[in-house]
């Protein structure tokens, strides 16, 4: 099986092809935004209408290479079409545009060495420009690798590179385990693994009281330190999806069945009463943890699977009552028609679990006793994500 991942690589870029490149962003955003606005404006998503309607006139009005001007086009498409996605789902949007676009390049346009050195056709032609290889990115040193995204970050000039890797085929297990994902408890597994960490929670509430005082001065000084702040939350988020992640995929043994709730639109449909847990559900990145568990699962030949979650949280896996009063807390779930007591996110897995399988039946070999809070046979995982 031949999965595909990203890389991203730092480049060491000096004074002279700085200016080349900034100016090759400018120029394709300049082409991005004019694609966008003739597809919106004739309500278009045809890569081929689009392509004759403005090829040529970017052509002559932008000095950018051909390659990247079809690249443009592209990436033009693919917004206008997500875009529409979204309006038929009800979501307001507008046409797409954009000042500092990821400049994807393709076979025809960039020439990569894993020794050190990429060639990137910009203004003025092609140049050269090294690279940095990190712990991480060592070990895809050698792989095929395919297009790459070009994107100017604060830190510097980032290449995001798309790798080819060739994992061996497992056949399946039949084994099936049910994920809860939930913004208290990030994780919580069929198994009976509570997955995250208390202490997670805890540094965001102080980032996040910091952010508020910050938010209060309103001084130049205090707008900078917010701006750091921010990026050192957003890295902080991104690091425990990844730590969570990867304990998911390892709780796991290659040819099972990860099973999730399908999360999509939740932030329109679900209802969060107060302003600190309308925060936290807007701030929750179940997508990221979904893309880094797919990614992950793949290189470990464990497969992925999602469910309707309706009724998840409410029904009673032993009597199979659905009520909304069963859920009495966030924790706690008791069934008002049998009085099966149990943790409520433990009890979700389980109907997940179930859903997928065709099972909505009582659980025959619940972990502890029944009427209690699962608190014996299970593993809690909560080791420090090294943050």
């Amino acid at each position: 099986m031949i999965v595909t991942q990203t890389v991203r690589l730092k480049l060491a870029v000096d004074g002279a092809h700085d200016s080349a490149l900034a100016e090759t962003v400018r120029q394709y955003a300049t082409a991005f935004n004019a694609v966008a606005a003739a597809g919106w404006k004739t309500k278009t998503t045809n890569g081929v209408k689009l392509h004759q309607q403005t090829y040529r006139s970017l052509r002559v009005a932008l000095d950018l290479p051909s390659q990247l001007v079809i690249s443009a086009r592209m990436k033009a498409v693919e917004a206008l079409k997500s875009a529409r996605e979204r309006a038929k789902q009800g979501r307001k949007v507008g046409c797409p545009q954009t000042a500092k676009p990821a400049i994807r390049f393709d076979a025809r346009s960039y020439r990569f060495d894993w020794n050190g050195i990429v060639h990137l056709t910009v203004i003025g032609g092609r140049i050269k420009v090294a690279f940095l290889l990190d712990r991480h990115s060592e070990t895809f040193k050698g792989l095929k690798t395919h297009s790459a995204d070009f994107v100017r970050k604060p830190k510097g000039w980032f290449l995001h590179v798309v790798v080819e890797k060739e994992v061996p085929d497992v056949q399946e297990t039949g084994k099936t385990v049910g994920v809860d994902r939930g913004v208290k408890r990030p994780a919580v597994t069929s198994d009976g693994q509570f997955l995250g960490n208390p202490r997670w929670r805890a540094v965001e509430e102080r980032f996040l009281a910091l952010r508020r005082r910050l938010q209060g001065k309103g001084t130049r000084s205090a707008r900078r330190h917010l701006a750091r702040l921010n990026d050192r939350l957003a890295r902080f988020h991104r690091d425990c999806d990844h730590v969570l992640s990867k304990r998911l995929v390892r709780s796991v043994s290659p040819g099972d069945t990860l099973v999730f709730e399908d999360l999509t639109n939740i932030r329109d449909n679900a209802k969060a009463c107060g302003k600190a847990n309308r925060r936290r559900l807007h701030s929750w990145s179940f997508a990221r943890l979904g893309s880094f568990v797919s990614y992950k699962a793949a290189l470990r030949s464990v497969n992925i699977a999602a469910v309707n979650p309706r009724d998840t949280s409410r029904r009673c896996p032993m009597c199979g009552w659905i009520d909304k009063k069963n859920r009495r807390t966030q924790s706690t779930f008791r069934c008002v028609r049998c009085g099966y007591e149990r943790n409520a996110d433990l009890v979700g897995s389980w109907n997940i679990r179930d859903r997928h399988e065709g099972l909505w039946s009582p659980v025959s070999e619940a972990p502890g006793r029944v009427n209690s809070p699962n608190v014996e046979g299970m593993h809690i995982s909560s080791a420090s994500p090294g943050l």
